[in-house]
């Protein structure tokens, strides 16, 4: 039998959250609730501080159907580098992390084009 954790597919979490967490700033937290089919659907609030994102997703928790888990999704970027971070909201362990180059653009680079 698979472990709950392991039924998540944390590329496509991390995917849904992208756009979200990378305008929101660094660092930021989203809550997702990963229905029975896999679907990721986030919380309407970002959150800067791990404390009240897993706080509200503990309060999720008793509403959650079958099949259905949350967990929260990190973002935190330095230099040329961002990790996504999933964690598990009751103990903060670290289920999934993602480390990934930021692209530039040419403005950005202040280069010749």
């Amino acid at each position: 039998m698979k472990s709950a954790a392991t039924e998540i597919d944390y590329v496509r979490v991390i995917n849904r959250t992208r756009l979200e967490l990378e305008s929101a700033g660094n660092p930021s937290y989203v809550v997702v609730v990963v229905d029975a089919a896999g679907e990721p659907h986030l919380a309407p609030m970002v959150f800067s501080t791990i404390g009240p994102a897993a706080d509200h997703a503990q309060r999720l928790g008793p509403s959650l159907g079958e099949g259905e888990r949350v967990v929260v999704v990190s973002r935190s970027a330095a230099s040329r580098r961002a990790l996504f971070t999933v964690l598990d909201p009751k103990t903060l362990r670290k289920l999934h992390e993602r480390n990934e180059v930021i692209e530039e653009t040419f403005s950005e680079t202040q280069g010749p084009l």
